[in-house]
């Protein structure tokens, strides 16, 4: 059985196997966390719209952003509800300008509370809408477990978290239980209420007239979600309500979310030059060891040269090593990433997830990271003359 002369190349000095997978494993890991954060910051602000259960969303079209608070009228929902294709209309609340939470023993923070009605299933989540089906008063809330520390919520002890002394909006809260949702761009915190407690807690939300009756986003529910029904359904929605509401897919919700932020604040650009950063960084480290690789074993290579070897031959011993290399950086470099990825996302409560398109995303830029370096390194290869290396 042949074995490649690159492989065993690359693999008989574990040592020097061990240091030069490091170097690779470290530019994995920077364009991980660049990519990760970048993302991270995108993927948790759309997570509310990820989590509920809609087909078709119904917002103010002065609404900019999902966290600015321009609000449609409940009748608009209402006469909704009433069109042939639609299975269930529901009114969805969200709080911040008038929200704000103290536990006993901290100062009084702003927090997203986010209002549901208690006749209805809106998270895609049975575990979430089994918990909000708690809310039985006016005065209960659950808590966002992944809500920054800062609040002084109660995040081990279900016990000790019902315990807690709490005012939201200067009303005494009670806390019955832990849901996901996290932070981002605007919110450090979320809590969730019934819409009893929407109108509980904030009686001035609508200042022309019941609060209950300005509705933040209407989640739409078809009876057929076929694609073809799904546009037909926007399309007459859009005609029947006219330039008065906005009526929006999830995915384009979620996508102009994202869109807003990339385009009115330097994160992406930020994040994207680090990721670059990281691929030149890891040109830097590979073509090192490459070339240290070469210029260790130039005398052999110099003979395979003599023996009627040429550049092409070179030009596949490197490349094949490069992509030993990438294989072996690569993948202790994303089991870290993953660790450091779930860490994060428990200390920030940012949305940090290791997708798969991601995933082939680094070890793509990776793969060329190291053919980069190949192309590189080869040439003093080419450029060697066997005449002078055995004089």
């Amino acid at each position: 059985m042949r074995i490649p002369l690159a492989w065993l190349n690359t693999t008989t000095s574990l040592p020097k196997l061990t240091l030069g997978a490091s170097g690779i494993a470290f530019a994995v890991v920077l364009m991980f966390m660049q990519i990760g954060f970048l993302n991270g910051l995108f993927d948790s602000a759309v997570q509310v719209i990820r989590l509920i259960d809609a087909d078709l969303i119904l917002l103010s079209p002065a609404r900019y952003t999902v966290p600015s608070e321009q609000r449609i009228r409940m009748q608009i929902v209402q006469r909704v509800q009433s069109h042939p294709l639609v299975d269930r209309a529901i009114p969805l609340y969200i709080d911040r300008a008038l929200s704000e939470v103290r536990v006993m023993g901290n100062v009084s923070r702003s927090i997203r509370t986010i209002g549901v009605p208690s006749d209805a299933d809106v998270f895609l989540s049975p575990e979430m809408n089994e918990k909000c089906k708690l809310l039985r008063n006016r005065n209960q809330a659950l808590v966002d477990r992944r809500s920054k520390p800062k609040y002084g919520f109660e995040k081990q002890d279900i016990q000790r978290l019902r315990e807690q002394e709490a005012e939201l909006s200067g009303k005494t809260v009670e806390f019955e239980d832990w849901v996901d949702v996290g932070t981002d761009f605007v919110y450090d915190g979320t809590l969730i209420v019934s819409e009893r407690g929407v109108d509980h807690f904030f009686p001035m939300r609508n200042p022309m007239g019941k609060p209950l009756e300005a509705v933040d986003l209407g989640l739409v529910r078809l009876k057929d979600k076929s694609p073809k029904n799904l546009e037909i359904a926007k399309n007459e929605l859009e005609v029947m309500l006219g330039e008065a509401v906005q009526v929006m897919t999830r995915r384009e919700l979620i996508d102009r979310e994202i869109g807003f932020w990339a385009r009115n604040t330097p994160i992406g650009a930020i994040f994207s030059i680090g990721t670059v950063m990281g691929l030149f960084v890891g040109v830097i480290i590979c073509y090192q060891i490459l070339f240290t690789d070469i210029s260790d074993h130039l005398a052999e290579f110099a003979t395979l040269k003599a023996m009627g070897y040429g550049a092409l031959y070179f030009l596949r011993f490197i490349l094949a090593q490069s992509f030993y290399l990438c294989v072996f950086g690569f993948f202790p470099g994303w089991l870290i990433s993953w660790g450091l990825y779930y860490a994060l996302a428990e200390w920030t409560g940012l949305v940090m997830r290791l997708t798969f398109p991601r995933v082939v995303l680094v070890f793509g830029l990776t793969y060329v990271m190291c053919t980069v370096s190949g192309l590189l390194a080869v040439r003093k290869l080419w450029a060697a003359d066997p005449a002078t290396l055995f004089k």
